[in-house]
């Protein structure tokens, strides 16, 4: 087919094309003066905003609006008076030199029309606040209030951090005001003003406030045109808060849900404050929330269109609501929420149809993503150095939403492949199946590990713990080589595991990236057992967690906790799998050793894997401006190679500094571990490069 449409297109009479007629390379642009990484931004924004691509060159309109970018850009980062120099060349290759006058008063020549511009900034002395001083402020802290205009988090705070601009003190005023607003103080007023200016740029800020007195309800109650026999929630909650904006909110969108629910979508809920009452310093106000529920909807028909791939079975199976029951908005967006839960849709919409009367269709319409995505994997890490991969993601298989991600990574001590094939909803709503296939072989400390094999499973979102549970079947064959062990003689061969995995995680971290605040655990348990097919028995337990808080401004306190432990209750032979074993150490294990050199040792120095061990990881952190930041840590280590020794037979700690850089995927981490009590065979300490949190 390809061949005879090309050759079809190559016997077409094509006119020829003159150099004039030919299309022109696009104008160019470029920016100097704001440091290397800025100016490539700058640069990109400005060919983004002026669209540079689809004009042959550029007027003066568009060049002074560049300009006026450039200025807006720089204000907002303190250089409160930059100079702009405009360096173009025209059409007709002369060149001219302007500068930019953000006044207008001398505007660029007209006719001009420029081939290549190059902005150059003087940006001059960066304004900053130095000093702020409130006053008439009681309901917020001084510090917390000082927060939205000067940032002291940092331990180092420069000047980058607290840049001065008009529209930053606004920001800052409207912050504070909106902080007021929720706490009741609902005639408050904030105006924040410069007062002086250094030579260095050092700017005093000074902020009056005005309180008001604290609005709190008394009563509340309810006010609707008809009885229409829908259940409204009851008020006491409400009674004696602070009236903020939140609550009347809340309070609205408690009284739409519950009429949602009974089929009046176009329930209307006005709240206001009916009468006003002032007792010692607190405004007491009687609430009244008036309701029209408008006319009562049921559902004609549920329509979907743009599945151009997507099976409309796969659509329907994910809304609940049929023909004849009343239009519950909130219903339809939970399947919305659903469809678009699939992955493989660039957008999902839900529009009615007619907007009013008594009986309306509910039109989901989607835009397909693509079906195939590639992406090529970097990283690197200080035991297995630098690693490169690929990822291929397959979306909308057969068009019933099926997924599949095959990952190939290559580093300096591994090589590894990973196959998954997921389909979403498999079971109900929120359980989704996967199989897999992986393959692994990677130089450890003491032996080079093999493993390859296949995995069911299936999980569940468990919105009640913020988390999933995981329940699966795994075959797989485990061998190792090059084995230094104390145990070489008995465990250099290969051994068929197949196994049950259970598995529960909660998450409740502000950011799993960058946690400052919030808690995550784990726990899961793998059984293998001869039943399953398994030539070893065995039991391995894990669990772990993490609690990350605030200590200070600029400063946190992270504690890491992991335990695993392995029995063989049912074995007749006491032999496990090497790879099954434990060895700690390494970036996010004990930081005073490389991967797996902290594992046990025997007599004659060699390394044995343990069965049980217990981790504990302490960390103090010091923000010294907003993206660096050093870390103070304690890694403690038991280790186990027997039962009969639980809960230790030897301890290990390291202790350390690190230094972060904070990137959108996580922090850039250079650490050195100094180890307290090194065995005789182990290193003093050791250096990691790595990215990412440890624990």
């Amino acid at each position: 087919m390809m061949p005879a449409l090309l050759a079809g297109a190559l016997a077409l009479p094509l006119p020829v094309l003159s150099g004039a007629e030919a299309k022109a390379e696009p104008p160019s642009v470029a920016v100097d003066g704001a440091g290397f990484l800025r100016d490539l931004e700058l640069r990109l924004a400005l060919k983004r905003l002026l669209d540079v691509d689809r004009v042959e060159a550029l007027d003066a309109n568009a060049i002074e609006d560049a300009a006026v970018i450039l200025v807006s850009s720089l204000g907002d980062e303190g250089f409160q008076n930059p100079v702009v120099e405009i360096e173009a060349t025209l059409v007709d290759g002369t060149e001219k030199r302007f500068t930019f006058d953000p006044t207008f008063a001398r505007p660029l020549p007209r006719p001009l029309s420029a081939r290549e511009v190059k902005f150059k900034l003087q940006r001059g002395v960066r304004s900053h606040v130095e000093t702020v001083e409130i006053v008439g402020l009681e309901a917020v802290s001084a510090k917390r209030a000082r927060a939205f205009f000067r940032s002291d988090a940092t331990l180092l705070a420069t000047a980058k951090a607290n840049a001065f601009s008009p529209a930053r003190l606004n920001r800052g005023a409207d912050s504070l005001l909106g902080e007021l607003r929720q706490k009741g103080y609902a005639e408050s007023d904030v105006q924040a003003k410069k007062m002086a200016e250094s030579p260095a740029g050092e700017v005093a800020v000074r902020v009056e406030v005005r309180e008001g007195p604290q609005w709190r309800v008394e009563t509340f109650r309810y006010q609707r045109e008809q009885d229409d026999l829908v259940a409204l929630p009851p008020v006491d909650g409400w009674a004696e808060k602070p009236w903020s904006p939140t609550l009347q909110e809340d309070i609205r969108e408690a009284i739409r849900q519950a009429y949602y629910r009974e089929g009046f979508p176009d329930v209307g809920v006005h709240v206001e404050i009916e009468a006003t009452r002032l007792a010692e310093g607190t405004k007491h106000i009687d609430v009244v929330a008036t309701i029209v529920p408008g006319e009562h909807v049921t559902v004609g028909e549920v329509k979907f269109e743009g599945n151009v791939t997507t099976r409309e079975r796969v659509l329907r199976r994910r809304v609940q609501l049929a023909a004849g029951e009343p239009l519950n908005p909130i219903a339809l967006e939970r399947a919305r929420y659903r469809i678009a839960r699939l992955g493989v849709f660039e957008s999902v919409d839900l529009n009615y149809a007619p907007a009013d009367g008594e009986v309306r269709d509910a039109i989901f319409t989607v835009r397909e993503g693509p079906r195939y995505e590639t992406h090529l994997l970097m990283g690197y890490g200080s035991y297995e150095q630098l690693r490169a991969g690929v990822e291929h993601r397959q979306m909308n298989i057969f068009g019933l939403a099926h997924q599949s991600r095959l990952e190939l990574v290559q580093s300096m001590k591994s090589t590894s492949g990973d196959y998954r094939y997921t389909v979403p909803e498999l079971f109900g709503e929120s359980l989704d199946g996967t199989a897999r296939l992986f393959g692994l072989q990677r130089e450890e400390i003491a032996f080079l590990r093999q493993e390859f094999g296949a995995e069911v499973s299936m999980r569940r979102r468990m919105p009640q713990i913020d988390g999933e549970a995981m329940a699966g079947y795994t075959f797989k064959a485990l061998r190792n080589r090059d084995n230094s062990l104390a145990t070489q003689a008995t465990d250099e061969r290969q051994i068929n595991v197949a196994s049950m995995t259970f598995a529960l995680t909660g998450d409740r971290r502000d950011n799993p990236l960058r946690p400052r605040r919030g808690f995550h655990w784990s726990t899961q348990v793998e059984a293998a057992a001869p039943v399953l097919g398994s030539e070893a028995t065995y039991q391995r337990y894990e669990v772990a967690g993490a609690y990350h808080t605030s200590w200070g401004e600029g400063r946190w306190v992270h504690f890491g906790m992991s335990q695993g432990l392995i029995t063989t209750f049912g074995s007749t032979d006491s032999t496990l799998p090497v790879n099954t074993r434990f060895y700690p150490g390494g970036d996010n294990s004990i930081r005073g050793y490389q991967r797996g050199e902290a594992a046990p040792r025997g007599a004659d120095g060699l390394f044995i894997g343990a069965k049980s061990f217990m981790l504990l990881n302490l960390e103090l952190e010091q923000a010294v401006t907003t993206t660096w930041s050093v870390v103070a840590f304690v890694d403690a280590l038991g280790t186990a190679v027997a039962l009969r020794d639980l809960p230790f037979d030897e301890r290990l700690y390291s202790a350390g500094l690190g230094l972060r850089y904070q990137t959108i995927i996580g922090p850039l981490r250079l650490e050195y571990g100094r180890n307290i009590n090194p065995r005789p065979s182990d290193p003093s300490g050791t250096w990691h490069f790595s990215i990412g949190f440890p624990f």
